[in-house]
């Protein structure tokens, strides 16, 4: 009862509450969840377009710096001086510090007239200005803004100036079109330092404790960040993130779990990730959650005292007849019986064990003269089964003397019914392997055919891997049996029976086919497989019903006209190995 008692406040009590609990705290920090990050998409989403504004609009600071007099002029060098050369060079370097800012750095290369200005500094010296000795070919960005043909591109460079360490920053860049004509050679416009500015844009937005922000382009190619990913390094994205649209999305990593904003832009073909921590966003769930379940563990701890008092009510008594229960022994009277004047139900229960005792005393001795008239039926059994292993061993030693006395058709014959009684008792065992109902099959054909001396044609067709799978006993005897005698029995030599056993897809079929002139009534045939026909088919119904009680009724047996005359019996049965219990 104590058991009982335990079972009873575990899964009424206690285990209802903690579902309840479970439940309710896993939907508010899904619904959590769900709010936050679709605030974080729209936060996303606001920031991208804040940030198209700014690159937008330093497009449109390259674009004026790209017509100025100064910066057309540079493309027309014939006929120049030295020195109206250097003049053209100060000029133009001077704008380009003008447009210039903490953030953003203008610089226009023209490697083209690199021998035209021999004296211009290189942009390994300084961060800003007019530079002409650059190899362009081994400048992706470069090609990159000349085949965008006046469209403004994004791209990772190093940064200008001292850079012995080779840091990347991120650069809008820019083919400048010489208006004035005469030439084609060609420049670039380069505004150097974009990560620093959008960096500054991103930063003060409020994001949950290790949250980051990460601007990049198409492929994954950091752009600016609000953490200390390196500028031009590869992000690798979760895989339901790498063919994923604009949403969010939860994965983890690392064991933790991550809620990912994700946002496209393709007007600038860039991508911003808001890529923040859960346990960061539902933390002040979670204290919330350890409080509420301190609560129920005081109201457990109040419930398990109560549960005691009661207990105890129930359970003084209840032992007491637990101890008369273990002194009682079945066949034996009680030696005292403890009668309780209590009228509910203990006490009731008390008193009805008692009569109960006297009754059960009743039922051993009735059920000992049962047991000994059971033995006596079981040993009758026994010695039912004894005749036929005798009658076939017998026959196995009438087998070797003929065998000895040179009479082999005879023994043969012997050895096929010794065969037939051996496989049919099959050591008690209800399923045999196929290969064994074969051997039981090809005997009972070989002793027909010298009994009857018949002479029609075998054609067996087996798959091998079937051979290991088990069936009922004595299961395709009946059904050769009735082909023989049905179908081909007094065709002679132009009688045929086909024996096929294949494996298809999950399932066994077993075909046994004649070539029988005689008309069948297919359909009457099935009925009696069914049991509609009565007193008729006895043999195939067997068959029947025993395949469908051992594989369920997916499987039995079936007839259908064979094409070219004749019935063909088809078997399904399932692949198994082992006996099913």
């Amino acid at each position: 009862m104590s058991k009982k008692l335990i079972i009873f406040f575990i899964f009424l009590i206690v285990l209802p509450i903690l579902l309840v609990d479970w439940f309710v705290s896993v939907k508010v920090a899904n619904l959590t969840e769900d709010q936050i990050g679709n605030t974080i998409l729209q936060l996303a989403k606001t920031s991208h377009l804040t940030l198209d504004h700014i690159i937008t609009s330093v497009d449109s600071s390259a674009e004026k710096l790209m017509v100025t007099q100064e910066a057309q002029q540079m493309f027309d060098d014939s006929n120049l001086s030295a020195y109206d050369r250097l003049q053209k060079f100060l000029a133009l370097d001077k704008l380009t510090t003008t447009y210039s800012t903490n953030s953003l750095n203008f610089s226009i290369f023209i490697p083209a007239l690199s021998e035209s200005y021999p004296f211009a500094p290189t942009s390994d010296v300084q961060d800003t200005g007019v530079f002409y000795s650059a190899d362009s070919a081994n400048m992706d960005w470069f090609l990159d803004a000349v085949k965008a043909k006046g469209s403004g591109i994004i791209r990772t460079i190093n940064q200008l100036g001292n850079n012995p360490m080779h840091i990347k920053t991120s650069g809008y860049i820019r083919k400048m079109s010489n208006t004035l004509g005469g030439n084609s050679n060609i420049g670039v416009l380069v505004v150097s330092g974009l990560d620093v500015l959008l960096q500054k844009e991103l930063t003060p937005l409020n994001l949950p404790k290790d949250g980051v922000i990460i601007f990049m382009n198409n492929n994954n190619v950091i752009l600016s960040n609000t953490s200390n990913l390196e500028i031009g390094s590869t992000l690798t994205l979760p895989p339901k993130l790498k063919s994923s649209h604009d949403g969010v999305y939860k994965e983890d990593e690392d064991g933790h779990p991550w809620l990912y904003a994700f946002h496209t832009s393709p007007s600038s073909a860039t991508k911003i990730l808001f890529k923040i921590p859960v346990n960061s966003i539902i933390g002040e769930h979670v204290a919330v959650r350890e409080l509420v379940n301190y609560l129920m563990l005081a109201y457990f701890l109040i419930l398990i005292v109560i549960s005691i008092y009661f207990s105890r009510y129930i359970l003084s008594p209840l032992s007491k007849l637990a101890r008369l229960t273990r002194s009682f022994e079945p066949g034996r009277s009680i030696a005292v019986e403890l009668q309780l004047d209590r009228k509910d139900e203990i006490g009731l229960l008390n008193n009805a064990f008692i009569e109960m005792t006297k009754r059960l005393n009743q039922t051993i001795n009735d059920k000992y003269v049962l047991e000994i008239k059971q033995k006596e039926a079981e040993l009758s059994l026994l010695h039912t089964q004894i005749n036929p292993h005798l009658l076939y061993n017998t026959l196995e030693s009438i087998y070797w003397r003929t065998m000895i006395e040179g009479k082999s058709e005879s023994a043969e014959m012997i050895h096929d019914l010794s065969l037939l009684m051996r496989i049919g008792l099959s050591r008690g065992k209800i399923l045999i392997p196929i290969s064994e109902e074969l051997k039981h099959l090809e005997a009972y054909i070989r002793l027909q055919s010298k009994r009857y001396d018949y002479s029609f044609a075998l054609n067996w067709d087996i798959d091998e891997e079937t051979k290991l799978f088990l069936i009922p006993k004595v299961v395709l005897q009946p059904l050769v049996e009735n082909a023989i005698i049905h179908g081909i029995r007094n065709m002679e030599q132009d009688g045929e029976l086909w024996i096929s056993i294949k494996m298809l897809a999950n399932k066994i079929c077993i075909k046994i086919e004649d070539n029988g002139y005689k008309s069948t009534d297919i359909s009457r045939l099935n009925l009696v497989l069914e049991g509609v026909v009565p007193y008729e088919g006895f043999g195939i119904k067997n068959v029947n019903k025993r395949i469908q009680l051992h594989f369920g009724t997916n499987y039995g047996l079936s007839y259908e006209i064979r094409d070219g005359g004749g019935v063909r019996a088809i078997i399904n049965i399932p692949p198994i190995l082992e006996e099913i219990q």
